[in-house]
């Protein structure tokens, strides 16, 4: 079935074919039937996870959207009632309401396409916890750039540099300040890690978790 992952608390990797996803708690992932998303929580946190019937119509391409107070507690009333049934009116508008949330909702950009090649993946995935890790010995430059290039449609420099601002997004989202996050990312100063944050993201880190009224600290 299709379905709509979220994490109340904490943050998300989840996996999907081609893409590394990272969920924080304003973010949802809607999931299209038979993908396999395989997930982990970047230390404890708390996840719902809402399955749509193959006959209702979920109008809204595969990917992360923006989770707004409304729709935040419209999943975890769907969760505490249970499975929603058409024979009762309340659920019919709760159905109704929470079906329109989801699909008028902003996608946001908190993805990366990982590379399939085992060799090349593994890097990436390293590359993911610390920013530092060197890419992959005993391959040319050119061949590195062209595989690179080849499964995710990203140069070796654009990869990287979406790499971490994710792992700063990742910081940000379990209380880092601006400055904590930045060097985690692997920025030399916060103002570059803020510019290339706001380039990306279209907000500043002191401000992409305040629509949804869960903003960590930001201060440095």
């Amino acid at each position: 079935w299709p379905k709509l992952v979220f994490a109340k608390e904490g943050t998300l990797h989840v996996e999907t074919s081609r893409q590394l996803h990272v969920l924080p708690s304003t973010r949802a992932l809607y999931v299209p039937a038979g993908e396999r998303h395989p997930a982990r929580s970047l230390g404890r946190a708390s996840v719902r996870t809402l399955y749509f019937s193959p006959t209702l119509a979920v109008d809204r391409e595969p990917g992360i959207l923006e989770v707004r107070p409304l729709l935040r507690e419209l999943i975890a009333e769907t969760c505490a009632t249970g499975p929603l049934l058409r024979h009762r009116e309340r659920d019919r508008a709760i159905s109704a309401l929470l079906m329109d949330e989801i699909q008028q909702s902003n996608p946001l950009a908190s993805s990366i396409p990982m590379p399939r090649a085992e060799w090349l993946r593994g890097w990436a995935a390293g590359f993911l916890q610390d920013p530092a890790a060197e890419p992959p010995t005993g391959y040319s430059q050119r061949t590195l750039e062209r595989k690179v290039l080849a499964e995710t449609r990203l140069t070796l420099g654009q990869w990287p540099q979406q790499a971490r601002l994710l792992v700063g997004l990742q910081e940000l989202s379990q209380g880092a300040t601006v400055l904590e996050a930045s060097i985690a990312a692997g920025y030399e100063t916060a103002s570059g890690f803020i510019q290339s944050f706001r380039r990306h993201f279209g907000t500043t880190p002191g401000r992409i978790f305040s629509s949804a009224g869960d903003e960590p600290s930001l201060r440095g």
